[in-house]
């Protein structure tokens, strides 16, 4: 098809948006409500993964050490536990640390005295996993070695948090493609409508030589304009109530990790402008076929 055709693709398309006003702004109305929803869910996966890294960070396997082992041998158990498969890294924890923790944690300046002058815990080492995945099967491992009497990793407390992480992202995306389907429907029905007005007008053409291409670039245009169009009415939207949700939850929820709208702007202006280029690419495709056929 050559440049000049351009010359009449875009004054039909536009001129076929104002002959179907109502059905234009229907389009655009239900596209700008399914790209931001789209978006939302799309960010909310965002922040959930931004918040179960932090949380697989804090995720470790605390391997308790008998009382009566002594520094050789504890230097041998740490050599042991670093050759596990699965382990990133491996820190040795003295009682005293530990109980200085717990007087942090609790508020109280001498916690030992309060227990009659003996510190009760006893020493441990504090494992990292690279894939919290591996957490269950690195404190099996580390269980079996000797000198170690007890292994608490947050058995079954982690299993649940990725699996309920592992749900949240597969209904995210469920959402969206539930979401995205929809904005394509609609543009292919507004496609659908303009293309029934013009059935004469495209036969016509057809008749007298016009190729596919130049018949189906006016609609293919008009679809492209309202998923965009669509696309920017959400972004501004969505930026707008995220930047207020981000602020609010900072402010009032602060054990919530919520990514900060400098770091979202760009990366959810590409994904929503790029949802609704396709979208409307896509659904305004799919009613010209039949047509076509002449």
């Amino acid at each position: 098809m050559k440049l000049s055709s351009f010359r009449y693709i875009a004054p039909q398309c536009f001129k076929s948006m104002r002959n179907n006003g109502w059905m234009t702004a229907a389009a655009i109305i239900t596209i700008t409500i399914s790209l931001f929803l789209c978006a939302f869910f799309w960010l909310l996966l965002l922040n959930i993964n931004a918040n179960v890294t932090d949380v697989e960070k804090d995720v470790r396997v605390l391997a308790y050490v008998d009382f009566d082992v002594v520094p050789a041998e504890r230097k041998e158990i740490e050599q042991e536990l670093k050759w596990i498969a699965g382990v990133a890294d491996v820190s040795f924890v003295p009682k005293e640390q530990g109980i200085h923790t717990l007087e942090e944690r609790y508020g109280d300046s001498d916690l030992v005295e309060s227990l009659g002058g003996v510190n009760p815990l006893p020493d441990m080492f504090s494992i990292t996993a690279i894939d919290t995945n591996q957490v269950s099967a690195i404190a099996e491992a580390v269980s079996q070695i000797e000198g170690i009497y007890e292994v608490q990793y947050g058995e079954g407390t982690v299993e649940k948090l990725l699996s309920l992480t592992d749900g949240l992202r597969k209904f995210g995306y469920v959402i969206m493609g539930l979401l995205a389907l929809c904005a394509v429907v609609l543009i292919a029905m507004a496609t659908r409508l303009t293309v029934q007005t013009r059935k004469k007008e495209i036969m016509v053409m057809k008749w007298v030589g016009a190729t596919d291409a130049f018949i189906r670039w006016p609609f293919i245009l008009e679809g492209m304009i309202l998923g965009l169009v669509g696309a920017v009415l959400a972004l501004g939207l969505l930026l707008f109530l995220y930047s207020r949700a981000a602020l609010y939850v900072s402010i009032n929820i602060g054990f919530l990790n919520i990514l900060p709208l400098s770091a979202v702007w760009a990366p959810a202006t590409g994904f929503t402008l790029a949802a609704g280029f396709l979208l409307g690419l896509i659904g305004s495709m799919f009613p010209l076929a039949r047509f076509l056929d002449v």
